[in-house]
């Protein structure tokens, strides 16, 4: 896939780099919220454990950026701020998750949380005690979070501006 050089500037810049601190913010307010008071995180346990707190985030970290971010690319498109590009210069398996914005979310969550939920598992059942001291893993969810987020917000913009009125750039 072969970008245009503002195309790849706007989205290295609005689309990893701000994304990674965003991600880092929220994610540790969200952690401290979450988690005040606790000297230690349960790793199994269903609700405010850490393997389902970072299923969780494999979902609904996709999710709510596509939310988010695919009117904020809309617009920036819309207004001039970055180009459109063609969806023929798309991947085929990237323009299987357009559609309608809601469905497109649930595509991405579901598909992240797919591809992420053995491999979490795993590595929680290979590294993790029965609990996770609460800034260890307060500095894994941070992490893991903006670490997701630079990996599928760029997919979720470059999607977007492939949108229909870009077919005729």
């Amino acid at each position: 896939m072969k970008l245009p050089p503002d195309v790849i500037r706007y989205v290295i810049t609005g689309h990893v780099v701000i994304t990674f601190l965003i991600n880092i913010g929220v994610n540790a307010v969200v952690g401290f919220v979450s988690f005040r008071g606790a000297d230690s995180v349960s790793t199994w346990a269903i609700q405010n454990g850490a393997a389902a707190d970072t299923i969780g985030t494999c979902f609904f970290l996709p999710f709510i950026t596509c939310l988010i971010a695919t009117p904020i690319v809309r617009h920036q498109r819309k207004n001039g701020a970055v180009s459109g590009i063609p969806m023929a210069k798309i991947p085929h398996w990237l323009q299987a998750f357009n559609g309608w914005i809601v469905v497109r979310a649930f595509k991405f969550g579901l598909c992240t949380l797919a591809l992420m939920a053995g491999p979490i598992y795993g590595g929680y059942w290979l590294l993790a005690a029965d609990s996770i001291a609460i800034a260890s893993f307060l500095a894994f969810k941070t992490l893991f979070a903006a670490s997701l987020g630079i990996l599928v917000t760029p997919l979720i913009a470059i999607l977007e501006l492939a949108g229909p009125s870009a077919d005729s750039v």
